[in-house]
């Protein structure tokens, strides 16, 4: 069984941004155009039984949204019900 990955996701600073009308499922189509800078959050995730699970650290980890409503741990639970396996990750 795998212990699990980190990887660092670069951060980006948004030089222009258009939001669309929402659509049916709540979210809008966006046309954006960004910078990547130098700068990066490191996620590790790892296996985890009767997950999604998410935990943060940091100077602002209490404004991240530790329940379903986090945009990863939805991530990690439409890729599980593409194929058709259990979201059982812990996202750090």
């Amino acid at each position: 069984m795998s212990t699990g990955v980190t990887v660092r996701v670069p951060a980006k600073v948004n030089v222009q941004l258009a939001v669309g009308a929402a659509r049916p499922d709540g979210f809008h189509d966006l046309a954006n155009v960004f910078l990547a800078v130098g700068l990066y959050d490191e996620v590790t995730a790892t296996p985890s039984p009767g997950g999604p699970r998410v935990t943060c650290a940091g100077a602002d980890a209490g404004q991240v949204p530790l329940d379903g409503t986090n945009l990863a741990a939805r991530a990690a639970v439409a890729l599980a019900e593409r194929y058709g396996r259990p979201a059982d990750v812990h996202l750090h």
